[in-house]
């Protein structure tokens, strides 16, 4: 496995930042944390159990604001 370039995490931050802000853009939400985690699936390929990767979201709704009058 190679080590990435700077420039290549770079962009995948972009790429990513944008989806979550896509995200928030149509939930309304905020996202308030982002986790990598590995899961236990069903190879499609072989039918077999394997460990894969999966991220989990969690927004929350942005409290409405309001001006003092």
């Amino acid at each position: 496995m190679t080590t990435p370039t700077p420039a290549a995490v770079a962009e995948a931050e972009k790429a990513i930042g944008a989806v979550l802000e896509d995200l928030e853009n149509k939930t309304g939400g905020e996202v308030k944390d982002l986790a990598l985690e590995d899961m236990v699936d069903i190879d499609p390929q072989t039918g077999q159990p394997a460990v894969q990767k999966a991220v989990e979201i969690t927004l929350e709704q942005k409290a409405a604001k309001r001006w003092s009058r």
